[in-house]
Order: C-alpha cells, then structure tokens, then sequence
C-alpha cells in the first residue's frame, strides 16, 4: 500500500480507546487496519440500504399505475 494517499482525521476520545483496544487485543495490526474494517463494513451497508429501496421503489411505482392513464 505504498502508493496510498494518506488522510489525517479528527477523532474523539472514545473513538480513539476503541482503535487502540481493537489493536491490544490482536484483532487488528494498526489503527488504519481498524478504520479501513469501519469503511468497508459503511460500503457494505450502503449497498445493502440501496439494494433494499430499489424494490419499495418499483412497488410504488406500479401502486400508482392506472390502466387507460
């Protein structure tokens, strides 16, 4: 990951203890390990918000069909 741009970011107290428990306890190697699992679990839940609304939008969309319109 050499060619990585970096980001620098703010973050609360809390949010700072928990990045370094995860990294104590082992699951992870480095605080960016830990933030890169947060975005990817955030992109992963988008997808599934977006897949969940494009249905309710068809359904509606067919709740306001009216034959002869």
């Amino acid at each position: 990951m050499s060619n990585t741009p970096t980001r620098n970011v703010s973050l609360t107290t809390e949010l700072t203890a928990y990045i370094n428990a995860q990294v104590a306890s082992g699951h992870y190697s480095n605080a960016s390990e830990v933030v890169r699992a947060g975005l990817r679990l955030l992109i992963e839940r988008d997808h599934a918000l977006t897949a969940n609304a494009r249905p309710a939008a068809h359904e509606g969309a067919r709740a306001d069909y009216r034959p002869g319109r």
